[in-house]
């Protein structure tokens, strides 16, 4: 599924969630490392046990 996006501050980000574990808007927050790339999304809703975050892995060289 694909979920529009609204700006909040800085680098947190809202959406609307849907269906049957939907709990309304949820924040979704992102952690930039020096290089100006995202290391890590953090997405509220799915969080509640610690499994809404998401780290980048490092690009293979």
């Amino acid at each position: 599924m694909t979920f529009a996006m609204k700006h909040y501050d800085r680098d947190t980000f809202t959406y609307e969630t849907e269906g049957e574990n939907a709990v309304g808007r949820s924040g979704i927050t992102f952690t930039i490392g020096p290089d100006g790339k995202a290391t890590q999304v953090l997405v509220e809703n799915l969080n509640v046990r610690g499994e809404g975050a998401f780290k980048r892995v490092p690009d293979q060289k």
